[in-house]
């Protein structure tokens, strides 16, 4: 059938082909995952807990090299993971993608080009890319020049088909929080715009405008006054994206915002770089992009080993769920939402580590952004004995978690001589839950796996259920439990490297 086909509608198919497949070179080596008898907490661990119950606290430390558990409570009761989360999913990706394998963003056409003009149709389809720029859209565009395109007489489609977009990634928080924007497979610089007011010095009024300025958004200053330590209210309006700025906000300022409908977003912002380049392209509009077309490129992003390591260090939630929603449609053929996404991984790993009793792990996004994720301590430590296993082109998974004393979550703790560098390991915090998964060498030099949860259900639960819980009152008593539970977990972890 490519016979028939022009070359270069060929060489656009063929690339779509061979793109789209995972990486091939890696197979991950299968492990005998038994944790065997496990060792109750310490007397001196258990002290550890002050004003936490016992209860909310679950933990599991594993001899890598002896493969036995070192310490162990409530390992097989079920906890809050937060961004822990992303642990058993960037596995699983690498597991199922291959740490070499790379999304892709393709800008192609159909019709001819006359003139300067495309007679036919321009199409920008993403297939998953956390981390397209604008640089990259730039070098696409480039890539346009080189083929003397300077405007489009027919349409300029974006397509977001590849994969299920959502407008949040938790649908139950705030709207204007900047780590819970849009997901869409056309996703643009973690799918946030920065929004800035200033007080006009002539008018005396505060002047507000986002950047880039796009028809998709828009803000004012809001009319009425907005519940406290909250700067922003969000209203779509004919598929705008509108931000009313608090009319308490009187000093110049800037704020990250959320972006909604990331792929429109990409492709208006494609169409503005566009234009400043001096190509004309009509509006964008939603639409899929056929077989037959010719590619004026296909964009390559960072080896999903780069994109997992940035996921773990910095705990980008766009980039975890983008990384999820690629691998269940991989292991499942077809697109899925998110909550059926994450439950792909969970039965993925509960047929890897077959062993394992995964009865209540419950994932519903990739991230940890949600109070609804669970998993144990044995579950935890189940993965990151199997990811330990395996040979990442020559990397070692811990090498793609922060260390202690030195980066991102993990720099300004366990910075003291005797614990700097001696974790390797994700964190996890979301309101009344703290987590931390991953590796630590012992003050004796043995290498182990660890994982301690914290969580308090009935306290998020009633935090949820406050109509104003970003007031004062409530953040204090929010961050006062989270100080007090970094503490504990900071001191049990502690004890393990120089007791041990």
């Amino acid at each position: 059938m490519l016979s028939r086909l022009k070359p270069d509608i060929e060489i656009a198919i063929i690339l779509l082909l061979l793109l789209s497949l995972p990486g091939c070179g890696f197979r991950p080596v299968d492990v005998d995952i038994s944790l065997g008898e496990e060792k109750p907490a310490s007397s001196a661990e258990i002290g550890l807990m002050k004003s936490i119950s016992p209860d909310n606290v679950g933990y599991m430390l594993y001899d890598l090299d002896g493969k036995t558990v070192v310490r162990s409570h409530n390992s097989s009761r079920a906890f809050i993971p937060a961004s822990t989360t992303k642990v058993p999913v960037t596995v699983t990706a690498l597991d199922v993608l291959g740490p070499d394998y790379r999304f892709n963003t393709f800008l192609c056409y159909t019709g001819s080009i006359k003139g300067g003009i495309l007679k036919g149709d321009l199409y920008l389809k993403g297939t998953g890319d956390p981390l397209l720029t604008v640089t990259d859209l730039m070098s696409m565009i480039d890539r346009m020049k080189d083929k003397g395109i300077s405007a489009v007489s027919g349409h300029f489609y974006f397509d977001e088909s590849d994969l299920a977009s959502a407008v949040s990634i938790d649908s139950g928080m705030e709207p204007d929080v900047s780590f819970n924007p849009g997901v869409s497979a056309l996703s643009l610089e973690y799918n946030t715009i920065n929004a800035e007011w200033k007080r006009n010095k002539k008018t005396n009024a505060i002047d507000i405008f986002l950047v880039p300025s796009l028809p998709v958004n828009s803000t004012a200053l809001s009319r009425e006054k907005l519940r406290e330590n909250i700067k922003f209210a969000y209203h779509s309006l004919g598929g705008i994206e509108s931000w009313l700025l608090s009319p308490d906000e009187d000093r110049d300022g800037s704020e990250r915002l959320p972006v909604k409908q990331p792929a429109r977003y990409t492709a208006q912002v494609f169409a503005k770089v566009c234009d400043i380049r001096g190509i004309s392209l009509p509006a964008p509009e939603s639409g899929t992009m056929p077989r037959c077309v010719t590619s004026i490129i296909a964009h390559q992003g960072q080896p999903l080993s780069g994109i997992a390591d940035i996921a773990l260090t910095y705990s980008i939630n766009l980039m975890a769920e983008l990384m999820m929603l690629r691998t269940a449609k991989e292991l499942s053929g077809k697109s899925t939402d998110m909550k059926s996404a994450a439950e792909k991984i969970s039965s993925y790993l509960s047929e890897k580590l077959d062993k394992i009793n995964w009865k209540y792990l419950r994932l519903v996004n990739g991230s940890g952004l949600t109070a609804h994720n669970r998993i144990t301590p044995e579950q935890m430590i189940a993965v990151l004995i199997y990811a330990d296993a395996q040979n990442y082109n020559g990397k070692k998974y811990r090498s793609l978690l922060p260390s202690s004393g030195w980066e991102w979550s993990l720099m300004k703790r366990f910075s003291d001589p005797e614990t700097a560098f001696h974790i390797w390991a994700k964190t996890g915090t979301i309101n009344y839950a703290m987590a931390l998964a991953g590796y630590l060498y012992t003050k004796s030099h043995r290498n182990m796996a660890f994982v301690v949860f914290i969580h308090d259900i009935e306290e998020r639960r009633m935090h949820d259920a406050e109509p104003n819980r970003r007031i004062k009152e409530s953040m204090k008593k929010v961050n006062a439990w989270l100080d007090n539970s970094k503490s504990v977990m900071d001191s049990i972890v502690t004890g393990w490297i120089t007791e041990l």
